[in-house]
């Protein structure tokens, strides 16, 4: 890390051209909200910080305008600030600013981050448009960041950049770079280390955002939190307008040898036996080799995006359902390091992920988020619960927007949703919704004869 830092005394005409904003995710202590609002403008003036009293407010904040937000996503104690778009220099004395506020009247546990928003709106020559994604991929140093931040390595809320590099539908090793990036396709969610979303919009609203930073007490780290915004900035700058060249040729093959040769590993299922002898693959249950190995082709891509999205995964059933063409996971402890889509999982311990379109049955799950699933007779801890139906659960400490609660919530905070006749709200659930918000206020314009309203308003503290 020294010898990078160094280097930046020397590229400080590329640190100047860079616009950075600012997101700290933290847990106030012992101050309210309307207290640490207070407070971030008394210590941070002439800077002005808004509060709104309602859930992520439509509010743009400016460099010298900003916004104080509850972060639900984290709990009730849990607030984000948001800076807006600064130049390098005023960046890094506020973010000095801001930490400092955080280790006197916050703290931060592992589900707290910090992102980085850079752009270059002033300079002709760097515009994100002509960012060569494939080169600052092969070019960011995650081995450096996870050294730094341990606790970020295969976390699902910022996952690795170098999965986004395009190998399976190659069959051989020695593939040209402009093929690579021609079939390159940017994600279609941000819960990335790097979140390219915001790249091609207008030159005014173009920025890269960097995810890695975070987890418990990385507010006491402001000297590597410098260096890692510095780094950014310069790998992103080098990026722009810039062609890859032998040392980038080099990575990119090692990557694709490493990677090709996993996927060929248990193309058949004979190597699968191989790979995962602690695997036990089932069609409709059966067992027989014969039937399996019939229809591993038909199952393998599911099967390789499950085993990739996972870590050690084994002692477990996969069974390959063949009416509906899914495949069940029981009795697995699953420990994610990728979303997962489609796939069911009964009887198991899951941990960190992010499930799309998935049932989980008779199941225990911990920190992850579950978007559009079937919950039935599970235990949720500390996750998001997004536009699911959830029967005969339990939750503790979740959020839960959308969808059907059919289930009892302890403590945790119920966003929005249709509540079932046997839902059961603890009175530490906060309840937020068009008529109770975050602060325990109501709106002036009530529909108190609205049939959902009422009952929504039977759960208010």
């Amino acid at each position: 890390m020294k010898k990078y830092s160094e280097k930046f005394l020397s590229e400080h005409h590329k640190l100047e051209k860079a616009v950075v904003g600012l997101e700290f995710e933290f847990f106030m202590r012992d101050l309210s909200y309307y207290k640490t609002l207070e407070m971030l403008n008394l210590e941070l003036a002439p800077v002005r910080v808004e509060g709104f009293r309602q859930y992520h407010p439509d509010f743009t904040p400016s460099p010298d305008h900003w916004l104080l937000t509850p972060d639900l996503s984290g709990g009730q104690n849990m607030v984000e600030v948001v800076t807006g778009p600064l130049p390098y220099y005023d960046a890094k004395h506020h973010m000095i600013k801001v930490l400092k506020f955080i280790q006197k009247h916050g703290y931060t546990t592992e589900k707290s981050s910090i992102h980085f928003n850079i752009s270059f709106p002033g300079d002709e020559d760097t515009n994100l448009n002509d960012l060569n994604i494939l080169k600052l991929i092969l070019k960011v140093d995650e081995e450096e960041i996870y050294r730094v931040y341990p606790s970020r390595q295969n976390n699902v809320y910022a996952k690795t950049v170098k999965k986004l590099i395009p190998y399976k539908e190659y069959d051989f090793e020695n593939i040209p770079i402009d093929v690579i990036k021609n079939n390159f396709r940017l994600p279609s969610d941000k819960y990335y280390g790097i979140n390219f979303l915001h790249i091609n919009k207008p030159r005014g609203q173009q920025r890269l955002e960097f995810r890695y930073i975070g987890g418990k007490d990385y507010e006491k780290g402001v000297g590597q939190l410098a260096y890692f915004m510095d780094r950014f900035i310069i790998d992103v700058h080098d990026c722009i307008n810039s062609g890859f060249n032998q040392e980038d040729s080099l990575e990119l093959e090692r990557y694709l040898r490493k990677n090709i040769g996993m996927l060929r590993s248990f193309s058949k299922y004979d190597n699968f036996l191989v790979e995962h002898p602690k695997v036990a693959l089932q069609i409709d249950q059966q067992t027989e080799y014969d039937v399996v190995s019939s229809y591993f082709d038909r199952m393998y891509n599911k099967l390789f995006s499950l085993m990739e999205s996972t870590n050690d995964l084994k002692d477990c059933i996969i069974n390959y359902v063949t009416l509906t063409q899914r495949i069940e996971v029981v009795d697995a402890e699953v420990n994610c390091n990728f979303n997962i889509d489609g796939i069911d999982f009964i009887n198991c311990k899951i941990r960190n992920g992010i499930f799309n379109k998935c049932a989980v049955v008779n199941s225990e799950a911990d920190n992850c988020q579950f978007i559009k699933c079937d919950v039935d007779g599970s235990d949720l801890t500390k996750s998001k619960v997004l536009n699911c139906k959830v029967e005969s659960s339990h939750l503790t400490d979740c959020f839960f927007m959308g969808g059907y609660l059919n289930s009892e919530m302890t403590g945790g905070i119920f966003r929005s949703g249709k509540l079932g006749p046997y839902a059961d709200l603890s009175s530490e659930t906060k309840v937020v919704s068009e008529y109770d918000n975050f602060f325990d206020t109501r709106f002036d314009s009530e529909d108190l004869e609205s049939k959902d309203a009422k009952k929504i308003m039977t759960f208010k503290k």
